[in-house]
């Protein structure tokens, strides 16, 4: 009995040491999870604050419009319908009222309801919208032109990344300046004129903006280690006149830097290489180009998705001063959460003008996609609002062996000077009126 009652004593004892055990335990896992937690907040506020904000004279704020660019992309997809001029009267005893660029090509009208929808899909906070725009800062012309718009959206409804590419060649209306080209708009009135024009011809509200320079993705994809696509010889022939003329741009003396050399296939680009081969054009069109962007970007975001945590802040620290955005850091915060958490897929695509909804044409003497903007405007509700498709990630290829460099000679069989490298400038002009290797 006196047994018994010592095991129990002793039991009573061990109990009562280990609740101050676990409880110190306890305690310093608390305590490891706050200094991790002030660890992470300082890390985050620290790259948020290399980011740059809008300046007073900087894109965001009104300008002077660039020259438009007048070089039609090369074997445009032609419509799938022909389009009626004068718009069919509506049977009603009360006349519709005439919509934009209806004298040019046949414009849909929408309805109350599909309005409505509209403007219920634009009030969901299940989606974050911002519009990414590329430019060239490094131009001696100094324009903010908005050569590249993009609209990423994070569909928290069905756990997706989207991005829809705004072909900047669509003749838009622009709220008190008439029509134009969508780029121009940017030129005419900053970043919030931009938004009205987007808002107005397409029903889509956009409040967020990130600035990107070109150039920073020849940073980000040398920080990467490169990138692997497939090209044909073709292409790598057409990315190396876009190469010459990027550094005739940036005063390379010798203007095959960077060259590609390597057999048709899966072939690895620097960063210069990759920006030149997302700029060619002329071999195909300017549709295709937007295919090759599309590539370039799946492929970082699948390689920047593979590396370490450690080695991503590395990057986006060096990185993020290229940016500039009107993002909060709390609204910077919630859409990184949100894409890092939505989808490990790829990006699902889309693109304006949309098949079937729009033609070539001169406008002002310049070249143009006259478009039915209403009816384009309900497509791209539906890609971004309704679509659930998935798509998987960019598959990383390995590249073939690269081939041994060589110089061209700087003169061609004609005797003349390398034709192709001229100077590309964000209007989509060359130095001597011709386009880098048709890159814009």
């Amino acid at each position: 009995m006196a047994r018994t009652n010592k095991t129990a004593g002793e039991g009573t004892q061990t109990a009562k040491k280990k609740l101050p055990l676990l409880l110190r335990i306890l305690l310093a896992l608390l305590a490891l999870a706050f200094v991790l937690g002030a660890v992470v907040a300082c890390l985050g506020l620290d790259l948020l604050g290399r980011i740059s904000r809008p300046a007073e004279d900087g894109f965001a704020a009104a300008g002077t419009p660039e020259p438009e660019d007048e070089y039609a992309p090369d074997q445009t997809p032609t419509p799938t319908r022909t389009p009626e001029l004068t718009p069919t009267p509506h049977p009603s005893a009360t006349p519709r009222p005439t919509l934009p660029v209806s004298e040019y090509y046949e414009q849909t009208y929408l309805t109350d309801a599909q309005l409505a929808k509209m403007a219920e899909n634009n009030a969901s906070d299940e989606f974050i919208n911002v519009l990414l725009i590329g430019a060239d800062r490094r131009s001696k012309k100094g324009s903010y032109n908005s050569d590249t718009m993009m609209i990423a959206t994070i569909d928290k409804r069905h756990g997706t990344l989207k991005l829809t590419t705004l072909m900047r060649d669509m003749l838009v209306n622009i709220p008190g300046h008439g029509y134009g080209k969508l780029n121009s708009a940017a030129a005419r009135g900053g970043i919030e004129l931009l938004f009205q024009t987007i808002e107005e011809n397409f029903h889509i509200v956009l409040t967020q903006y990130v600035l990107v320079d070109f150039y920073m993705f020849v940073d980000v994809i040398d920080a990467l280690g490169g990138i692997t696509v497939q090209m044909t010889a073709e292409e790598i022939s057409a990315a190396n006149d876009c190469i010459a003329g990027l550094n005739k741009q940036l005063g390379v003396e010798y203007l095959w830097d960077g060259f590609i050399f390597a057999d048709p296939g899966p072939v690895k680009l620097t960063g210069k290489q990759a920006l030149g081969y997302s700029r060619i054009r002329k071999i195909d069109s300017e549709f295709a180009r937007t295919e090759r962007q599309y590539t370039v970007l799946n492929t970082v975001l699948s390689i920047f998705r593979s590396k370490s945590l450690s080695k991503q802040y590395d990057i986006l620290y060096d990185l993020l001063p290229m940016v500039e955005t009107n993002m909060t850091n709390a609204e910077i915060v919630d859409a990184a959460v949100s894409a890092l958490t939505s989808s490990k897929g790829g990006l699902i695509y889309f693109r304006l003008p949309v098949e079937g909804y729009f033609q070539n044409g001169k406008w002002n003497k310049k070249f143009v996609f006259f478009a039915d903007l209403p009816g384009m405007a309900q497509e791209l509700h539906e890609f971004i609002f309704d679509d659930d498709e998935t798509v998987s990630a960019a598959k990383l290829l390995d590249p073939n062996p690269s081939l041994p460099p060589r110089t061209p000679s700087p003169t061609g069989a004609d005797g003349g000077f390398y034709p192709e490298a001229t100077v590309y400038n964000p209007d989509g002009t060359g130095g001597s009126g011709i386009s880098i290797g048709g890159g814009d």
